[in-house]
């Protein structure tokens, strides 16, 4: 008896979470997203073809699968994404954060381990992207950058009902 009104609790309970979320997401499921991301260890900056891969849910839950990083720059290669996958959720209809944030730049001398912590993004439905504004993440970096989701994404105040 205690155990089935427990789990009718635990029902409730996330079935209330999650008519509770302020947003709705289309479309749901897997997405890409990439850009020129700017990233500066220490001092030294390099720009990078990135791009992240994962998946989104309809109540804006994040999961980043996969990062490459890529591009012109020989040092591009020498960033890795540590700690995958990376977990987050979208905020409002014009922000996200992703938790838990963690890359790896294996260059002699001033290389080193950048987060884990969470990074806040701006949204725009405008261009289905996710801005990284002068984003930092300990101990020493920071990134800046646009990445353009597809299948282009779209992020909504969710409606309530009467």
């Amino acid at each position: 008896m205690i155990r089935n009104v427990m789990a009718a609790l635990l029902l409730m309970l996330t079935a209330s979470e999650a008519a509770s979320s302020p947003v709705s997401v289309l479309p749901a499921g897997g997405f890409s997203a990439s850009g020129e991301l700017s990233m500066k260890k220490g001092s030294i900056p390099v720009s990078c073809k990135t791009t992240f891969d994962g998946e989104v849910g309809s109540e804006g839950e994040i999961t980043v699968t996969a990062v490459y990083f890529g591009g012109f720059n020989p040092l591009c290669k020498s960033i890795k994404a540590l700690g995958l996958p990376w977990q987050g959720q979208v905020d409002d209809p014009g922000q996200l954060t992703v938790q838990d944030m963690q890359v790896k730049v294996r260059v002699p001398l001033l290389g080193g381990i950048c987060g884990p912590g969470p990074v806040t993004l701006a949204w725009t439905n405008d261009n289905a992207g996710a801005t990284f504004d002068a984003v930092t993440l300990g101990p020493d970096c920071a990134m800046n950058g646009t990445m353009l989701t597809t299948p282009p994404v779209q992020i909504h105040p969710r409606s309530s009902s009467p």
